[in-house]
């Protein structure tokens, strides 16, 4: 069932338009992230959510009631910021009870409720801290825990882990991930991080220049995306341009590097029109030409390494193929990687190439 419908919202600064006929549908209880870079409205929609910002068109309903001229106070979402937003002068429980004693609930209730956040956040032993004596992401349990402790009907969180660093951010994703599958409560997250929204995320909507892109779980994003702005944003890709044809053998999708017969067109693919063929780095298989053997794909190409990224478990690589195309590809890197200059064939089959319109 709907529990926050978004109808058709517009957004205009002036001339400048924001946001463009953006539709969003969100199922109660699930984990949403607006996914897209700087600029394409993302925060926006958080914002208009919120009720910090007024629409210049459409709507926004909550169990079917119409919420969009509601003021930020009457509508009973918690909101986490990036930076935090904690009282200085207070102690951690001070801080997460402000909500609550706003509200006018009753002291026995308050104490009840914002132990049982500091349990939830695991912070029970930080309760008469003040914020400059905790680290960045104990502070950020402390601004979800206030966010959550009179059980909001939703939680926005606006880009709350930019500021933390990478092994941080990766631990308090699977935190947050962990306090959403035991309350229940719907969540909307802002993020220009594509693995932190694929990480914890139920549905992505990933926006571009004000409007949605596409709407759908991480998997059908990286695998089946439906732009060439999706497939380029999520992931690393390689993009081919290319013309769809009929043949007497079937579909074929043909670039000045190669031609490929494929297992069968999308409906949106016109046959005889222009197409983009998208393969990804670990679709594709690389053989050094040092090991005298041939590497096997329905496409074998030759070329030669122009960088490599060494991370441990694998190398990242930068293949140059004759016809001067650059296209990247994972490989082992258990005995180093091959140097700049090393030639290699790469290939892939037409099974796992995406074919976009």
């Amino acid at each position: 069932m709907t529990f926050i419908d978004i109808r058709n919202i517009d957004k205009f600064y002036g001339l400048f338009q924001a946001l463009s006929d953006v539709s969003l549908s969100i199922p109660k209880g699930s984990f949403v992230t607006l996914l897209g870079p700087s600029g394409s409205g993302k925060t926006t929609l958080l914002k208009i959510l919120a009720g910090f910002e007024g629409v210049s068109g459409g709507e926004i309903r909550l169990n079917g009631r119409d919420i969009t001229a509601l003021k930020p106070e009457s509508r009973n979402f918690g909101l986490v910021f990036q930076g935090y937003a904690l009282f200085p002068h207070m102690t951690v429980f001070d801080n997460i009870a402000y909500p609550l004693k706003v509200r006018r609930r009753g002291r026995a209730e308050i104490a009840t409720q914002v132990n049982t956040m500091l349990e939830l956040v695991q912070l029970q032993k930080f309760a008469r801290r003040k914020p400059h004596e905790l680290s960045g992401g104990q502070q950020q349990r402390v601004a979800l825990a206030r966010a959550l402790v009179f059980e909001p009907d939703l939680l926005l969180l606006d880009e709350p882990m930019s500021a933390l660093d990478k092994k941080l951010r990766v631990d308090l994703q699977d935190e947050l991930r962990d306090i959403h599958h035991r309350l229940g409560t719907t969540f909307i997250n802002v993020t220009h991080d594509q693995e932190e929204a694929m990480h914890m995320s139920d549905s992505i909507a990933v926006m571009n220049h004000g409007r949605i892109e596409q709407y759908d779980t991480a998997h059908h994003l990286y695998r089946r995306p439906s732009s060439r702005f999706v497939a380029d944003f999520i992931g690393k890709s390689n993009i081919f341009a290319g013309t769809v044809t009929e043949t007497a053998a079937g579909s074929e999708f043909a670039t000045e590097e190669f031609r490929l017969r494929l297992a069968a067109t999308e409906d949106s693919v016109r046959t005889g029109g222009n197409a983009e063929l998208v393969i990804r780095p670990e679709d594709i298989r690389l053989c050094p030409a040092s090991q005298g053997r041939a590497v096997a794909g329905d496409v074998v190409l030759s070329g030669s390494v122009a960088t490599s990224t060494y991370s441990g478990d694998r190398a990242l690589y930068s293949i140059t193929l004759q016809g001067g195309r650059v296209m990247l590809t994972y490989g082992s890197a258990r005995d180093g990687a091959l140097g700049p200059g090393a030639p290699v064939q790469i290939a892939f089959d037409a099974r796992d190439g995406i074919l976009l319109s």
